[in-house]
């Protein structure tokens, strides 16, 4: 008899940007899954991850930015560096698709909880971004529920699982530090 873990699951590569501004970081309310969120989603083809996450956070906010680099890095003849996110990790968005996949049931529509692509889990590389220009933003309706500003203290009080506002409180840590260099 076969095992889950016998069977990797169907990854995903996406990508979350955090603009952290006057102490507060510009999240968006998922339409789908209803919780605040950093501005993210799918790395497209043949898209680097960082180039991923400015596009992300122009289409859901309106607002254009530029990944920041978050660790050091070594001069290179051959190589170029590339920002590197803050935080990567890896998180369960069909645990259903998986175990119907392996256990060679039905994956229906209502099995596949909208995930129309397939994913099972998401490899997520998480950006801090700095913007290029205005921080005035715009809700992308299709998407979003909501956008706005949120201090550390709101962050703590938000309709979000804990470990994303882990994320959020680390960002805005960060890039203190950053500013202090």
């Amino acid at each position: 008899m076969a095992h889950l873990q016998d069977f990797p699951a169907k990854h995903c590569f996406t990508v979350a940007a955090v603009l952290v501004h006057e102490h507060k970081v510009l999240l968006i309310k998922h339409k789908k899954l209803g919780i605040w969120l950093a501005p993210g989603g799918h790395v497209e083809g043949d898209e680097l991850p960082h180039k991923a996450a400015e596009r992300e956070f122009w289409e859901e906010t309106g607002v254009k930015v530029t990944a920041v680099d978050t660790a050091p890095t070594v001069p290179s003849d051959v190589a170029e560096n590339l920002p590197h996110p803050f935080l990567t990790n890896l998180h369960w968005v069909s645990r259903e698709n998986y175990e119907a996949r392996v256990n060679g049931g039905d994956r229906s529509e209502a099995t596949q909880r909208n995930w129309g692509n397939g994913c099972e889990q998401h490899l997520c590389f998480l950006y801090l971004v700095k913007p290029q220009g205005s921080v005035a933003f715009h809700q992308n309706l299709e998407e979003t529920a909501g956008i706005g500003w949120f201090s550390a203290e709101e962050i703590k009080t938000l309709e979000t699982p804990s470990d994303v506002k882990g994320e959020l409180l680390l960002a805005i840590q960060l890039d203190k530090k950053l500013k202090e260099q």
